[in-house]
C-alpha cells in the first residue's frame, strides 16, 4: 500500500479529534492548523540540499534526489503528493504533518549518509555525479520506508 492510499484510509485517525460538538469554530481551526503546522523542516531541507551540494551535486541533482526520495517514501511523484494531500506546490509547510515528519526523518538520515560520502562521490560528468547522489538518496529512502513507515 502506498502512502496516498494510507493517507486516504487513515486520514481521520491522524487528524485532531473534534468530539465535543460545542467547541467554538476558532478552536477547531486552531486544531486544523496544528495538524498542518510549520515544522523545522526548512532547516533539515537546507542541510539535505547542502550535503548534495557538498558532494558536487547541482540543481538537477537536488531536483532528482527529491523526486527519488518522494517516489520511494510515498510511492508517488512530488506533484501527486501535493495534489492528493491538498498541499500548495513547493511549500512543504502546507503538507500534512506526517509527510513533513517523514521528509525530515529521511532527509536527516540521507544527509548523514551523504556527509559520510563527501569527497568520495566522483564522476566523469555532472550527470554521473548527480546519478550517484540520487542513488544514495534513493537507497536511504527505501530503507526508511521499509524499516520505519506504516505504509
Amino acid at each position: 500500500m502506498g502512502f496516498l492510499n494510507f493517507w486516504k484510509n487513515e486520514k481521520h485517525s491522524l487528524e485532531p479529534s473534534n468530539s465535543d460538538s460545542s467547541q467554538q469554530l476558532d478552536l477547531f481551526r486552531k486544531a486544523e492548523i496544528a495538524h498542518r503546522k510549520r515544522s523545522t523542516g526548512a532547516t533539515v531541507f537546507r542541510r539535505f540540499t547542502g550535503t548534495i551540494d557538498a558532494n558536487g551535486g547541482d540543481a538537477d541533482g537536488i531536483r532528482d534526489s527529491i523526486q527519488a526520495e518522494t517516489q520511494e517514501l510515498f510511492d508517488c511523484d512530488v506533484a501527486d503528493l501535493y495534489r492528493e494531500t491538498g498541499g500548495t506546490p513547493n511549500d512543504r509547510s502546507t503538507l500534512p504533518s506526517i509527510v513533513q515528519d517523514t521528509y525530515m526523518a529521511n532527509e536527516t538520515l540521507a544527509s548523514f549518509e551523504l556527509d559520510r560520502q563527501v569527497g568520495t562521490i566522483g564522476g566523469e560528468s555532472q550527470e554521473e555525479v548527480n546519478d550517484k547522489i540520487v542513488s544514495s538518496v534513493r537507497q536511504t529512502s527505501k530503507e526508511t520506508r521499509r524499516k520505519w513507515l506504516p505504509w
